[in-house]
C-alpha cells in the first residue's frame, strides 16, 4: 500500500511538472491562430521572460 502511494505521488509530481512547463511555454509564444488569441491569464505572466 506504501509503494502503491509513493508512485501516485511520484505520477502526480511529474504532471506537475509537466504543467509548470507548458505554462512557461505558453507565456513565451505567440498565439497560433491567426485571428483570435484567448485571453492571458493575469496569474501566468509572472513566467514570461523579458526580453
Amino acid at each position: 500500500m506504501k509503494t502503491k502511494k509513493n508512485v501516485v505521488c511520484r505520477m502526480l509530481g511529474v504532471m506537475n511538472c509537466f504543467a509548470l512547463m507548458l505554462v512557461v511555454h505558453t507565456a513565451n509564444v505567440c498565439c497560433i491562430w491567426a485571428f483570435h488569441q484567448p485571453e492571458f491569464p493575469e496569474a501566468a505572466n509572472k513566467f514570461k521572460r523579458v526580453q
